[in-house]
């Protein structure tokens, strides 16, 4: 079968070879009709255009790269997997769809090392579940104007754009009048940040809130355990916790987006938006407008 070229879509536009590049390689600084663009686009997807990405970097000065790092260690529970596979395999759908090439980069979560990657000269970086200490170790390696967007992180630093459910009102659409015999149950998160930002969005002693780090605590946790109703972020944990049986009340909030494995009986908070479309439109918003820094918003909660 004969690749498409920018040529096939131009004579099938009615426009020329230049208007197709502009358009696919998102060249900002061409006044192009919105109706022209779309149409561009659709012809694009319709004939599967596949984008020469070293002609388009020769072009544009644009590697089409975009960066997806992962803190992760040897000891990363399966339930943390399962949550950053899904939120990753959707980002790189749309990635691709829009033309860019996505880069995989696993960090030590204790000594993250960037000396790979940062040769690579991304366009965009999504940064997943950093501690804050490691966190301007990290973005000290890409200049300013390439978006650094953080996902299921925290930081108190308005230049940085942050991704994450909201957790605060999803706990308290789910959390009962009386918490008297309630406890939370939550995955763990390398960035502290995030951790007391959902520790905080319930009033429950600290005592009734469990970070599950492994089973075997969390075993430990469900038969010295006096409560009658248990609130799970994360499905895979909340599966496990279902099959103990130990609570009368058991809701949990679905961040793998697998509610289906969770019994009928479990209250299931499945959260409505889509949280790598979310960061997606965000990265093309930050690559299209360089004073992105100066936004007030720097925190997007997926509902």
């Amino acid at each position: 079968m004969k690749k498409t070229t920018m040529k096939d879509i131009a004579l099938r536009a009615n426009v020329s070879v230049a208007t197709v590049s502009y358009v696919l390689n998102r060249v900002g600084n061409q006044t192009i009709p919105e109706k022209t663009r779309q149409q561009i686009l659709q012809l694009a997807e319709e004939l599967h255009y596949i984008p020469n990405l070293a002609a388009r970097s020769l072009a544009n000065q644009k590697t089409g790269l975009v960066g997806v790092l992962v803190n992760t260690s040897a000891h990363t529970p399966h339930w943390k997997l399962h949550a950053q596979f899904s939120f990753i395999h959707a980002l790189e759908q749309r990635l691709t769809n829009a033309g860019y090439h996505t880069l995989l980069y696993s960090l030590d979560v204790d000594q993250p090392s960037l000396d790979i990657i940062v040769e690579r000269k991304l366009e965009a970086v999504f940064l997943i579940d950093v501690r804050e200490e490691a966190f301007y170790s990290i973005s000290k390696h890409f200049v300013e104007g390439i978006p650094l967007i953080l996902i299921d992180s925290m930081i108190e630093d308005k230049l940085f754009k942050q991704v994450l459910f909201n957790y605060r009102t999803a706990l308290q659409k789910v959390k009962p009048q009386d918490l008297s015999q309630v406890c939370l149950i939550m995955e763990s998160f390398n960035n502290s940040f995030l951790t007391r930002f959902i520790q905080d969005s319930i009033p429950l002693p600290e005592e009734a809130i469990f970070t599950v780090v492994n089973l075997e605590e969390l075993n430990t946790f469900l038969q010295e355990g006096d409560y009658k109703e248990a609130i799970v972020i994360n499905e895979f944990i909340g599966s496990y916790v279902e099959k103990n049986g130990r609570f009368e009340q058991l809701s949990v909030l679905c961040t793998c987006n697998c509610p289906e494995i969770l019994g009928d009986d479990v209250h299931k908070f499945i959260f409505t938006g889509d949280k790598a479309a979310t960061a997606f439109e965000l990265m093309d918003k930050l690559l299209h407008h360089s004073d992105y820094s100066a936004q007030e918003n720097n925190c997007y909660f997926v509902e």
